[in-house]
């Protein structure tokens, strides 16, 4: 896997600097994936050198970033 995340990492600080969004210091990327068979599976896969519960910490408030806005959608949504 280590092949994949760096290319991975290598991609997302090319198209994160293209779009002057700074220097990428580290990253986990959630993917649904579609194999031969069009079975799905989640894939997380953080850059290299990030420690388990880093990765962890990153999903954690990307939900919680995430899910805010989201409450206030649907809320409003409702009216």
């Amino acid at each position: 896997m280590s092949s994949l995340t760096e290319d991975m990492e290598t991609a997302l600080a090319q198209v994160l600097a293209r779009h002057e969004r700074g220097m990428l210091a580290r990253a986990v990327v959630v993917a649904e994936l579609l194999d031969a068979e069009g079975e799905r599976s989640l894939s997380v896969l953080p850059t290299p050198g990030v420690p388990e519960w880093d990765a962890l910490g990153l999903c954690r408030y990307g939900v919680l970033s995430i899910e805010g806005p989201a409450a206030v959608f649907f809320s409003e949504d409702d009216e």
